[in-house]
């Protein structure tokens, strides 16, 4: 870093961080001790904000700890960085009272990556001189670029004016190539769906869910259908339907999700047909890798009734989560 980008950095910091007053004691053996307490801490304070200067990472994330505010002022603008074949800029940000608003685009520079929606994929971090509260989300895909846009809403949590200081916008994982996939799975008929199949108890359960907002089910309480070594169909990329059967009074459907902890792979299938209403329960299970996630929705329905319905799917699904470091610093103006 030039001497020039440097002296601009500090002279960024507000100048109540930087007068710093020990008050007058009476009895002056406590006085020395605060000198040497004070003395202690200035030798491990003072270089962190001048590697801070300087771009050190390290020096930075353990001064933002200690001192939100001054870290923030030390750290030098860099409005736009690259990793992975993809480049993150800031392309706006403005200050609006109590709130302030900023606009990211992540570029893919070569193309290589599929289009659709981008996911930062809870790996967003907004370092800032005080507390706030704030959003980020998705806005855009622009094919012909290769290019992502998110916008993030920001605000004082005590309604004060927006600071006009230096916010640090940074990601660390991002799902490409995201997208919905709706179908109707005609790959499986329901004329011919098997009556009481062979089955297993499973106790040990990523979560379960139920339309009833109460409602906690006990997987031991019901039977699960063995997954089928070859699956029946494959609605989407990532996506594998391993099983149906009628069981107790209901329509047992198992789906695999493929990677989940690095796609967020996930879905869920309806029946379509008679009665529209139905208190449909899913239960979520690790499969033996401990990678897949195997999801099955027990959906009480008539076994007669089946005849006269369809399957419709709908499912989400990425590429595997990339993973990269991509940071950026600037002022709001």
């Amino acid at each position: 870093m030039k001497t020039d980008t440097f002296l601009q950095a500090v002279g960024m910091i507000d100048d109540r961080f930087l007068e710093l007053s020990a008050p007058k004691q009476k009895i002056r053996h406590r006085r020395r001790i605060v000198m040497v307490i004070a003395a202690a801490a200035a030798a491990v304070m003072l270089p962190l904000p001048v590697l801070t200067a300087f771009g050190v990472e390290p020096a930075y994330e353990c001064l933002y700890r200690i001192a939100p505010p001054i870290a923030q002022g030390f750290h030098p603008v860099q409005r736009s960085c690259t990793d992975q074949g993809i480049e993150m800029t800031v392309i706006s940000a403005n200050r609006d009272g109590s709130s302030a608003d900023f606009y990211i685009a992540m570029r893919d520079i070569e193309g290589k990556y599929p289009a659709g929606d981008w996911d930062l994929f809870d790996s967003d971090r907004i370092n800032i001189c005080r507390d706030m509260v704030g959003t980020c989300s998705f806005s855009s895909y622009d094919s012909e670029t290769h290019t992502a846009y998110f916008v993030t809403h920001l605000e004082t949590m005590d309604g004060s004016p927006m600071p006009k200081r230096k916010v640090t916008f940074s990601v660390s994982s991002l799902l490409v190539g995201k997208n919905k996939t709706e179908r109707v799975l005609d790959e499986i008929s329901l004329n011919d769906v098997p009556y009481e199949p062979e089955t297993m108890q499973r106790t040990e359960r990523r979560g379960a869910s139920s339309c009833e907002p109460d409602d906690s089910p006990d997987p031991a309480q019901y039977r699960f259908l063995i997954p089928a070594e070859e699956p029946l169909c494959t609605p989407a990329p990532g996506v594998r339907v391993r099983g149906i059967g009628y069981l107790d009074g209901a329509l047992h459907i198992l789906t695999e999700y493929e990677d989940i902890s690095n796609t967020d792979n996930h879905g869920w299938i309806t029946l379509r047909g008679g009665s529209d209403e139905r208190s449909v329960i899913s239960f979520s299970f690790w499969d033996d890798a401990h990678k897949n996630n195997l999801d099955e929705q027990i959906i009480p329905v008539a076994y007669d009734a089946l005849e006269d319905c369809s399957l419709y799917g709908e499912f989400v699904t990425a590429e595997p989560c990339l993973h990269g470091d991509w940071q950026v610093t600037f002022p709001l103006e």
